[in-house]
Protein backbone atom coordinates (compact mmCIF):
# COMPACT_ATOMS: atom_id res chain seq x y z
CA UNK A 1 0.00 0.00 0.00
CA UNK A 2 1.30 3.21 -1.17
CA UNK A 3 2.14 5.93 1.73
CA UNK A 4 1.23 9.05 1.71
CA UNK A 5 2.29 11.58 4.20
CA UNK A 6 0.21 15.20 5.13
CA UNK A 7 1.90 18.22 5.88
CA UNK A 8 -0.53 20.87 7.55
CA UNK A 9 -0.83 22.98 10.68
CA UNK A 10 -1.45 21.81 14.17
CA UNK A 11 -3.62 23.83 16.35
CA UNK A 12 -4.61 22.16 19.61
CA UNK A 13 -6.93 24.68 20.74
CA UNK A 14 -9.14 25.27 17.07
CA UNK A 15 -11.95 23.19 15.77
CA UNK A 16 -11.68 23.71 12.18
CA UNK A 17 -8.26 22.67 12.32
CA UNK A 18 -8.33 19.41 13.66
CA UNK A 19 -11.62 18.43 11.88
CA UNK A 20 -9.64 19.46 8.48
CA UNK A 21 -7.14 17.25 9.00
CA UNK A 22 -9.33 14.48 9.92
CA UNK A 23 -11.06 14.91 6.84
CA UNK A 24 -8.62 15.38 4.46
CA UNK A 25 -7.18 11.75 6.38
CA UNK A 26 -10.44 9.86 5.82
CA UNK A 27 -10.59 11.11 2.54
CA UNK A 28 -7.24 10.18 0.99
CA UNK A 29 -7.18 6.95 3.44
CA UNK A 30 -10.77 5.82 1.54
CA UNK A 31 -8.41 5.78 -2.25
CA UNK A 32 -6.91 2.79 -0.44
CA UNK A 33 -3.77 4.51 0.77
CA UNK A 34 -1.60 4.64 4.26
CA UNK A 35 -2.08 8.00 5.43
CA UNK A 36 -0.01 9.73 8.04
CA UNK A 37 0.01 13.30 9.19
CA UNK A 38 3.36 14.95 10.30
CA UNK A 39 3.23 17.93 12.64
CA UNK A 40 5.83 20.08 13.88
CA UNK A 41 4.13 20.45 17.63
CA UNK A 42 1.30 18.33 19.61
CA UNK A 43 1.02 19.44 22.92
CA UNK A 44 2.16 17.09 26.63
CA UNK A 45 -1.16 17.41 28.67
CA UNK A 46 1.22 17.10 31.44
CA UNK A 47 3.42 19.32 30.94
CA UNK A 48 0.90 21.77 29.48
CA UNK A 49 -0.84 21.47 32.81
CA UNK A 50 1.34 22.02 35.21
CA UNK A 51 2.56 25.23 32.90
CA UNK A 52 -1.07 26.42 33.06
CA UNK A 53 -1.93 26.04 36.48
CA UNK A 54 1.51 27.89 37.67
CA UNK A 55 1.38 30.47 35.46
CA UNK A 56 0.56 33.69 36.65
CA UNK A 57 -1.98 35.36 33.98
CA UNK A 58 -4.17 36.84 36.30
CA UNK A 59 -6.87 33.77 34.90
CA UNK A 60 -9.10 32.27 37.35
CA UNK A 61 -7.91 28.48 38.74
CA UNK A 62 -11.67 26.68 37.52
CA UNK A 63 -10.76 28.63 34.03
CA UNK A 64 -7.20 27.21 34.25
CA UNK A 65 -8.92 23.61 34.56
CA UNK A 66 -11.25 24.50 31.96
CA UNK A 67 -8.25 25.17 29.15
CA UNK A 68 -7.08 21.90 30.42
CA UNK A 69 -10.25 20.39 30.06
CA UNK A 70 -10.31 21.51 26.51
CA UNK A 71 -6.45 20.31 25.58
CA UNK A 72 -7.32 16.71 26.84
CA UNK A 73 -10.57 16.55 24.90
CA UNK A 74 -8.51 17.85 21.70
CA UNK A 75 -6.00 15.24 22.21
CA UNK A 76 -8.37 12.50 22.79
CA UNK A 77 -9.90 13.16 19.44
CA UNK A 78 -6.80 13.26 17.86
CA UNK A 79 -5.86 9.75 19.18
CA UNK A 80 -8.67 8.57 18.08
CA UNK A 81 -9.64 10.02 14.78
CA UNK A 82 -5.84 11.64 13.51
CA UNK A 83 -2.95 9.77 12.71
CA UNK A 84 -0.31 12.23 13.80
CA UNK A 85 3.44 11.78 13.72
CA UNK A 86 5.30 14.07 15.41
CA UNK A 87 8.31 15.87 13.55
CA UNK A 88 10.39 18.71 15.14
CA UNK A 89 9.91 21.91 13.01
CA UNK A 90 13.69 21.99 12.22
CA UNK A 91 13.64 18.16 11.36
CA UNK A 92 11.49 18.37 8.42
CA UNK A 93 14.66 17.66 6.00
CA UNK A 94 15.19 14.40 8.45
CA UNK A 95 11.93 12.88 6.47
CA UNK A 96 12.42 10.33 4.14
CA UNK A 97 11.84 11.10 0.82
CA UNK A 98 11.84 7.46 -0.64
CA UNK A 99 9.06 6.05 2.40
CA UNK A 100 6.17 8.10 0.26
CA UNK A 101 4.43 8.35 -2.63
CA UNK A 102 4.00 11.87 -2.24
CA UNK A 103 3.59 14.87 0.35
CA UNK A 104 0.06 17.14 0.79
CA UNK A 105 0.29 19.97 2.06
CA UNK A 106 -3.29 21.81 2.96
CA UNK A 107 -5.55 22.22 4.23
CA UNK A 108 -6.21 25.71 6.48
CA UNK A 109 -3.55 28.69 6.27
CA UNK A 110 -0.70 27.18 5.90
CA UNK A 111 0.68 29.52 3.55
CA UNK A 112 -0.33 32.58 5.75
CA UNK A 113 2.51 34.94 5.61
CA UNK A 114 1.96 36.15 9.67
CA UNK A 115 3.59 32.63 10.17
CA UNK A 116 6.16 32.62 7.35
CA UNK A 117 9.09 32.73 9.23
CA UNK A 118 8.57 29.73 11.08
CA UNK A 119 6.88 27.68 8.37
CA UNK A 120 8.08 28.46 5.10
CA UNK A 121 10.39 24.86 4.49
CA UNK A 122 8.16 22.70 5.97
CA UNK A 123 4.47 24.41 4.49
CA UNK A 124 6.55 24.48 1.11
CA UNK A 125 7.73 20.91 1.56
CA UNK A 126 10.90 22.39 0.79
CA UNK A 127 12.03 19.17 2.36
CA UNK A 128 10.78 17.01 -0.33
CA UNK A 129 11.43 15.83 -4.03
CA UNK A 130 9.28 18.22 -6.64
CA UNK A 131 7.71 15.62 -7.82
CA UNK A 132 6.28 14.83 -4.89
CA UNK A 133 5.19 17.59 -3.48
CA UNK A 134 0.72 18.22 -3.60
CA UNK A 135 -1.20 21.06 -1.96
CA UNK A 136 -4.44 20.49 -1.18
CA UNK A 137 -6.99 23.53 -0.35
CA UNK A 138 -4.33 25.72 0.50
CA UNK A 139 -4.67 29.04 2.65
CA UNK A 140 -3.22 32.11 2.67
CA UNK A 141 -5.08 34.09 5.24
CA UNK A 142 -4.97 37.53 3.66
CA UNK A 143 -5.55 39.09 0.53
CA UNK A 144 -2.29 39.99 -0.84
CA UNK A 145 1.34 38.64 -0.63
CA UNK A 146 3.74 41.54 1.40
CA UNK A 147 5.82 41.96 -0.78
CA UNK A 148 9.01 41.45 1.26
CA UNK A 149 7.72 37.62 0.86
CA UNK A 150 7.01 37.54 -3.00
CA UNK A 151 9.53 35.85 -4.13
CA UNK A 152 10.47 33.47 -1.61
CA UNK A 153 6.42 32.47 -2.38
CA UNK A 154 7.37 32.71 -6.12
CA UNK A 155 10.28 29.73 -5.40
CA UNK A 156 7.91 28.08 -3.12
CA UNK A 157 4.71 27.60 -5.31
CA UNK A 158 7.04 26.99 -8.78
CA UNK A 159 7.92 23.96 -7.81
CA UNK A 160 4.90 22.08 -6.75
CA UNK A 161 3.63 19.10 -9.07
CA UNK A 162 -0.04 19.93 -8.17
CA UNK A 163 -1.30 23.44 -6.81
CA UNK A 164 -5.12 23.51 -5.62
CA UNK A 165 -6.02 26.48 -3.24
CA UNK A 166 -9.36 26.88 -0.79
CA UNK A 167 -10.55 30.38 -1.88
CA UNK A 168 -10.72 32.66 -5.41
CA UNK A 169 -8.71 35.22 -3.71
CA UNK A 170 -5.97 32.41 -3.67
CA UNK A 171 -6.20 31.78 -7.10
CA UNK A 172 -5.45 35.11 -8.07
CA UNK A 173 -2.66 35.21 -5.46
CA UNK A 174 -1.24 31.99 -7.05
CA UNK A 175 -1.73 33.94 -10.44
CA UNK A 176 0.13 37.08 -9.66
CA UNK A 177 3.08 35.10 -8.04
CA UNK A 178 3.85 32.39 -10.89
CA UNK A 179 1.94 33.20 -13.70
CA UNK A 180 -0.65 30.16 -13.16
CA UNK A 181 -3.79 29.51 -12.75
CA UNK A 182 -4.76 27.02 -10.11
CA UNK A 183 -7.46 24.77 -8.96
CA UNK A 184 -9.68 26.14 -6.94
CA UNK A 185 -11.50 23.44 -4.63
CA UNK A 186 -13.21 22.65 -1.67
CA UNK A 187 -12.09 22.59 1.99
CA UNK A 188 -11.88 18.39 2.83
CA UNK A 189 -14.44 19.21 5.73
CA UNK A 190 -16.57 19.25 2.99
CA UNK A 191 -15.96 15.98 0.92
CA UNK A 192 -17.03 13.96 3.69
CA UNK A 193 -21.22 13.43 3.53
CA UNK A 194 -23.05 14.32 6.08
CA UNK A 195 -23.56 10.41 6.93
CA UNK A 196 -19.73 10.59 7.50
CA UNK A 197 -19.63 13.46 10.31
CA UNK A 198 -22.74 11.71 12.27
CA UNK A 199 -20.32 8.64 13.06
CA UNK A 200 -17.95 10.72 14.73
CA UNK A 201 -20.09 13.62 16.03
CA UNK A 202 -21.02 13.84 19.75
CA UNK A 203 -23.40 15.86 22.39
CA UNK A 204 -22.15 17.49 25.72
CA UNK A 205 -24.20 15.53 28.14
CA UNK A 206 -25.36 19.22 29.54
CA UNK A 207 -27.67 19.98 26.63
CA UNK A 208 -30.79 17.64 27.62
CA UNK A 209 -32.76 18.27 24.52
CA UNK A 210 -32.84 22.23 24.98
CA UNK A 211 -33.28 24.14 21.96
CA UNK A 212 -30.18 26.68 22.10
CA UNK A 213 -28.44 29.32 19.73
CA UNK A 214 -25.23 28.05 19.03
CA UNK A 215 -22.45 30.82 19.19
CA UNK A 216 -18.43 31.17 17.85
CA UNK A 217 -16.99 34.15 17.69
CA UNK A 218 -13.18 33.85 17.50
CA UNK A 219 -12.40 37.60 16.97
CA UNK A 220 -14.87 38.60 20.11
CA UNK A 221 -18.36 40.00 19.88
CA UNK A 222 -19.41 43.68 19.85
CA UNK A 223 -21.71 44.89 22.23
CA UNK A 224 -24.05 45.48 19.27
CA UNK A 225 -23.63 41.70 18.59
CA UNK A 226 -24.26 40.89 21.96
CA UNK A 227 -28.05 42.68 21.99
CA UNK A 228 -28.85 40.90 18.45
CA UNK A 229 -27.98 37.54 19.71
CA UNK A 230 -29.48 37.86 22.53
CA UNK A 231 -32.96 39.25 20.68
CA UNK A 232 -32.75 36.43 18.37
CA UNK A 233 -32.36 33.61 21.29
CA UNK A 234 -35.82 35.26 22.73
CA UNK A 235 -37.19 35.10 18.98
CA UNK A 236 -36.96 31.21 18.74
CA UNK A 237 -37.12 30.84 22.99
CA UNK A 238 -33.73 29.14 22.98
CA UNK A 239 -30.70 29.27 25.17
CA UNK A 240 -27.35 30.59 24.37
CA UNK A 241 -24.13 28.90 24.09
CA UNK A 242 -21.07 30.77 23.43
CA UNK A 243 -17.78 28.28 22.77
CA UNK A 244 -15.71 31.02 23.64
CA UNK A 245 -16.97 31.69 26.99
CA UNK A 246 -14.94 30.69 29.93
CA UNK A 247 -17.89 31.18 32.04
CA UNK A 248 -19.94 28.14 30.63
CA UNK A 249 -19.44 23.97 30.74
CA UNK A 250 -19.17 24.50 27.31
CA UNK A 251 -15.86 25.94 26.81
CA UNK A 252 -14.40 22.65 26.93
CA UNK A 253 -15.73 21.04 24.43
CA UNK A 254 -13.69 18.90 21.75
CA UNK A 255 -14.09 18.86 18.29
CA UNK A 256 -16.38 15.99 17.96
CA UNK A 257 -19.04 18.07 20.37
CA UNK A 258 -18.07 21.20 18.34
CA UNK A 259 -20.06 19.39 14.90
CA UNK A 260 -22.52 17.93 17.28
CA UNK A 261 -23.45 20.89 18.68
CA UNK A 262 -23.75 22.99 15.59
CA UNK A 263 -26.13 19.82 14.25
CA UNK A 264 -28.55 20.10 16.64
CA UNK A 265 -28.32 24.05 16.94
CA UNK A 266 -31.60 26.11 16.23
CA UNK A 267 -29.24 28.52 14.61
CA UNK A 268 -25.57 29.59 14.48
CA UNK A 269 -24.14 32.93 14.47
CA UNK A 270 -20.33 33.39 13.79
CA UNK A 271 -16.95 34.60 12.01
CA UNK A 272 -15.36 31.10 11.68
CA UNK A 273 -14.97 29.84 8.35
CA UNK A 274 -15.28 25.51 9.58
CA UNK A 275 -18.58 26.82 11.82
CA UNK A 276 -20.03 28.25 8.57
CA UNK A 277 -19.19 24.86 6.97
CA UNK A 278 -20.86 22.74 9.50
CA UNK A 279 -23.72 24.98 9.55
CA UNK A 280 -24.34 24.50 5.85
CA UNK A 281 -23.65 21.02 5.98
CA UNK A 282 -25.85 19.92 8.72
CA UNK A 283 -28.28 22.94 6.24
CA UNK A 284 -28.97 25.04 9.82
CA UNK A 285 -30.09 28.43 9.41
CA UNK A 286 -26.35 30.87 10.25
CA UNK A 287 -25.66 34.27 10.23
CA UNK A 288 -22.18 34.91 9.31
CA UNK A 289 -20.36 38.25 11.06
CA UNK A 290 -17.46 40.26 9.93
CA UNK A 291 -14.42 39.24 12.22
CA UNK A 292 -14.04 42.01 15.07
CA UNK A 293 -10.65 43.38 15.74
CA UNK A 294 -9.27 41.49 12.32
CA UNK A 295 -6.64 43.74 11.18
CA UNK A 296 -6.13 42.50 8.25
CA UNK A 297 -8.83 40.77 5.56
CA UNK A 298 -9.41 37.43 6.84
CA UNK A 299 -12.56 37.00 5.08
CA UNK A 300 -11.63 36.06 1.73
CA UNK A 301 -12.62 31.99 2.64
CA UNK A 302 -15.99 33.22 3.80
CA UNK A 303 -16.81 35.24 0.36
CA UNK A 304 -15.94 32.08 -1.59
CA UNK A 305 -17.91 29.59 0.02
CA UNK A 306 -20.63 31.66 0.30
CA UNK A 307 -20.61 32.50 -3.18
CA UNK A 308 -20.07 29.24 -4.14
CA UNK A 309 -23.16 28.37 -2.13
CA UNK A 310 -25.20 30.81 -2.97
CA UNK A 311 -25.90 32.19 0.49
CA UNK A 312 -24.67 35.73 0.56
CA UNK A 313 -28.10 36.98 1.61
CA UNK A 314 -26.48 34.85 5.49
CA UNK A 315 -24.33 37.80 6.04
CA UNK A 316 -25.31 39.77 9.14
CA UNK A 317 -25.48 43.28 6.73
CA UNK A 318 -27.74 41.73 4.27
CA UNK A 319 -29.89 39.15 6.73
CA UNK A 320 -33.97 40.02 6.25
CA UNK A 321 -34.94 38.83 9.36
CA UNK A 322 -38.04 37.60 8.44
CA UNK A 323 -35.76 35.08 6.96
CA UNK A 324 -33.91 34.03 9.74
CA UNK A 325 -35.06 30.56 10.21
CA UNK A 326 -35.64 29.80 7.11
CA UNK A 327 -32.77 29.27 4.63
CA UNK A 328 -33.34 27.56 0.94
CA UNK A 329 -30.51 25.24 0.50
CA UNK A 330 -31.50 23.60 -3.19
CA UNK A 331 -28.96 25.72 -4.84
CA UNK A 332 -25.66 25.16 -2.46
CA UNK A 333 -26.46 21.32 -1.94
CA UNK A 334 -26.18 21.41 -6.46
CA UNK A 335 -23.20 23.89 -6.01
CA UNK A 336 -21.24 21.63 -3.43
CA UNK A 337 -22.05 17.94 -5.12
CA UNK A 338 -20.32 19.72 -8.20
CA UNK A 339 -17.39 20.78 -6.55
CA UNK A 340 -17.14 17.82 -4.74
CA UNK A 341 -16.66 16.03 -8.16
CA UNK A 342 -14.43 18.45 -9.52
CA UNK A 343 -12.46 18.58 -5.86
CA UNK A 344 -12.38 14.71 -5.88
CA UNK A 345 -10.83 14.34 -9.52
CA UNK A 346 -7.44 16.76 -9.01
CA UNK A 347 -6.72 15.42 -5.82
CA UNK A 348 -6.89 11.72 -7.21
CA UNK A 349 -5.07 12.92 -10.59
CA UNK A 350 -2.55 14.57 -8.56
CA UNK A 351 -1.74 11.81 -6.24
CA UNK A 352 -1.39 9.20 -9.50
CA UNK A 353 0.60 12.19 -11.34
CA UNK A 354 3.13 11.76 -8.32
CA UNK A 355 6.84 10.58 -9.26
CA UNK A 356 6.58 11.61 -12.87
CA UNK A 357 8.44 14.97 -13.45
CA UNK A 358 6.88 18.41 -12.87
CA UNK A 359 5.49 20.50 -15.15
Amino acid sequence: MKKIAIVTLSDFNNYGNRLQNYALERIITSQGYDVVSLVDFRPNLLKTSVKTIIKKDGIKFTDRMKKIRRLKNFLDFDKKYVNTFPVNAGEFSSVSDDEYHCFIVGSDQVWNPDWAKYTYDRMFLRFCSPTKRISYAASFGVDKIPEKWVDKYKAGLIDFKALSVREDKAVDIVKNTIGITCHKVLDPTMLLERAEWDKIKKMPTKINGKNYILTYFLGGRTREVEKVIYRYAKLTDSAVINLQDYNTPYYTVGPDEFVGLISKAKMVLTDSFHATVFSIIYEKPFVVYDRHGSGKKMGSRLSSLLEMCGLNDRRASALDEKMLLQVDYTNARLAIQKEKVHSLKYLNEAIQSCGDSVG
